[in-house]
């Protein structure tokens, strides 16, 4: 009988987007209460990392969101960031002006006590080896993971900055401040070596590129910027949110950006075009943070709506934005995608929707094949 339900609704969501109304490519959502604060994953993917607003944090299985470890009370505040190194052999926290380091059993094994303000950003390297975080003030800090201490107090901006991140070849820290630059700092010397203009109004996010060329720059002033590294120039202006820009992340093979706004909506831009691919904007308030999987086929989201959302990269999105006209008029002139017939008993209209499922996969990969063959050229 489950099954029999299930096939109404996956037909039921084929018609629907025959009609014209978009698919949401929700693949799993949750609320939860209090509210998500920040999420990350493990390196492997194997453990979404969850912070929440009342200083709790879970290690939660990334597909079915059950809960492998809960500490309540880690933090006096919210816990604004989560990361983990490539042993996996502790989980990183920060709230308030603190940062601790857990083993995953849940067990207190450090307490890094060097911030005087609100902590708003973490990231570790890949080599494990650094690193950084960032308050509400003008320094941020770089530090020695495994022996828990400050090599750098960080400074060169003239104002708040929130975001900071590690390249992932390990050579460079990106920043990015209030004061609308974004500088790039040798990660060995801690020099300071490029500062980047562009951004009208606040930052609020930046990331690297997996081949660590490219920045993008989450801002205020509803953009994100796309710079080019080596030459030091912006190469894209990406507009499209109607409010500030909150998160911005690469997708794994550095093709793909995902954008979170205030403006309630998710945006899927190509790196190399510039093009805006989709918009995901079946979400009730502004988006807080997301992460890509590590497959590049998903990735997760929060926002202030208390959700968790894992979403699709979907081969149809890609389909529906090169080639919509022959894709939708290949579905609506066959007649195996025809709405159940007047004499058409159910077991014929099951069975007939089953089959309609499987041709419009089918047909979904014919043309996102050609897309690929046509983006890779």
């Amino acid at each position: 009988m489950k099954i029999l339900c299930l096939t109404c609704i996956l037909l039921e969501t084929l018609l629907t987007g025959l009609s014209g109304q978009p698919e949401t490519y929700i693949l799993k959502r949750e609320i939860y209460k209090p509210n998500l604060s920040s999420i990350n994953l493990s390196p492997d993917g194997s453990y979404l990392l969850a912070g929440f607003h009342d200083g709790s944090f879970r290690l939660m299985d990334p597909e079915t969101f059950e809960v492998k470890l809960m500490v309540p009370d880690a933090h006096f505040k919210a816990v604004n960031a989560m990361d983990m190194p490539p042993k996996m052999d502790f989980v990183l926290t920060a709230g308030h002006n603190t940062i601790k380091l857990w083993d995953l059993s849940g067990h207190l094994v450090a307490n890094w006590n060097a911030h005087a303000t609100t902590i708003w950003n973490v990231d570790i390297s890949n080599n494990g080896k650094y690193a950084v975080s960032s308050a509400f003030n003008k320094t941020f800090i770089l530090w020695d993971v495994y022996n828990s201490v400050v090599l750098e107090q960080m400074r060169g901006h003239e104002d708040v900055t929130m975001s900071v991140c590690i390249s992932p070849d390990n050579r460079w820290i990106a920043s990015g401040s209030n004061d609308l630059t974004i500088k790039i700092w040798d990660i060995e010397s801690r020099t300071e070596v490029k500062t980047l203009h562009g951004p009208t109004q606040d930052v609020y996010d930046v990331s690297f590129s997996p081949d660590s060329r490219l920045i993008a720059v989450a801002s205020k002033d509803r953009s994100v910027r796309v710079y080019d590294l080596e030459e030091g120039k912006l190469i894209h202006n990406l507009k499209g949110h109607r409010d500030m820009v909150m998160e911005v992340e690469f997708s794994p093979d550095g093709r793909y950006l995902v954008s979170g706004s205030a403006d309630h909506s998710l945006m899927l831009w190509d790196v190399v075009t510039g093009e805006r691919i989709h918009a995901y904007l079946d979400n009730e308030e502004a988006l807080l943070d997301l992460v890509f999987h590590p497959d590049g086929n998903s990735f997760y989201s929060i926002s202030f709506a208390g959700d968790l959302t894992r979403w699709a990269v979907h081969p149809e999105i890609f389909v529906l934005r090169y080639f919509e006209k022959p894709y939708m008029d290949e579905l609506s002139s066959d007649p195996l995608f025809d709405p159940k017939g007047k004499n058409e008993s159910k077991k014929e209209y099951l069975a007939r929707s089953e089959e309609a499922m499987r041709k419009k996969s089918e047909i979904i990969q014919r043309y996102y094949e050609l897309y690929l063959t046509g983006r890779d050229q």
